[in-house]
């Protein structure tokens, strides 16, 4: 049976090669008004609206299907797109911190460069945990010549005293510190009195007289008395003065320059203590 469907497979196709050689033959040899010529127009006529029709139906799945794949494409564009997003987001905050560091840096620089002192960069590494403490501790200690009662201060003035060192720490009391006291002097008048400060956070000049003439807007600086502060640093201005009846002495408050909840550089004054040439610590 097989052989017999093979040879009738070959005269079939036999047949079909003649008949093409014939077709092509006659195709070419024929006019452009010719029967193969005129059928193969009629065909291309009846085909192309056909051909248009299907493409026309196609287009919207083909758009569809486009749409589709491309969904995948999209979301990790997407997702490329926001991680680089957050990159650089975080390299701008750290630029910000960065500059905001190098401001505050050239500030020091520049204090220390007007002031006569000797003094040891520090950075804040720690804060106390309650509200009654103005404490802060820094990192440096006594490995850097850090002892105790040495000041502490920052481009808007004083902030503070060494209160105690380890070899790579050490604390300091702020001025703002309720049991803080830091003798100064009024510019103006040359008065001097007893700068305390408040659980407030507010600073307080005690022992002006009452009959004293400073006034808002007065200066005040260390005064030097003491044996505790070098003299000359600056501390704030003179905020309020108003008078207690039955008081010998009036009520001052006064405003520093310094945003003590913001304290990251200081300087430490290493300068032997007034009162104290020998540098000793008490």
């Amino acid at each position: 049976m097989y052989p017999e469907w093979s040879k009738r497979s070959r005269i079939l196709l036999g047949v079909l090669l003649v008949l093409s050689v014939m077709i092509l033959t006659v195709y070419f040899r024929e006019g452009s008004n010719g029967i193969l010529h005129c059928a193969q127009r009629y065909t291309v006529n009846m085909v192309v609206p056909l051909q248009s029709g299907v493409a026309r139906a196609v287009a919207p799945v083909r758009s569809t299907f486009r749409f589709i794949t491309s969904i995948g494409s999209l979301s990790t564009k997407s997702k490329k797109l926001e991680k680089e997003n957050k990159k650089l987001k975080a390299e701008i905050v750290t630029l910000e911190q960065i500059k905001k560091e190098n401001k505050r840096l050239r500030k020091l620089v520049g204090f220390k460069e007007r002031s006569d002192f000797t003094t040891v960069p520090a950075h804040v590494i720690g804060k106390s945990p309650t509200e009654w403490q103005a404490v802060i501790v820094l990192d440096k200690g006594k490995n850097d010549g850090i002892k105790k009662n040495m000041s502490v201060v920052v481009d808007g003035g004083l902030i503070g005293q060494v209160i105690d060192s380890s070899p790579k720490a050490c604390r300091i009391q702020l001025i703002t510190d309720q049991k803080s006291g830091v003798g100064v002097q009024v510019v103006s008048t040359g008065e001097t009195g007893v700068l305390q400060g408040q659980i407030s956070g507010e600073l307080r000049l005690s022992y002006i007289s009452k009959d004293s003439k400073l006034k808002k807007g007065d200066k005040v600086v260390t005064s030097g008395l003491g044996g505790v502060f070098p003299k000359g640093i600056y501390v704030g201005t003179v905020r309020k003065v108003a008078k207690r009846p039955y008081s010998l002495f009036k009520e001052i408050k006064v405003k520093s320059l310094v945003d003590f909840t913001k304290l990251e550089e200081v300087l430490i004054i290493t300068d032997p203590l007034p009162g104290n040439p020998s540098g000793l610590e008490d």
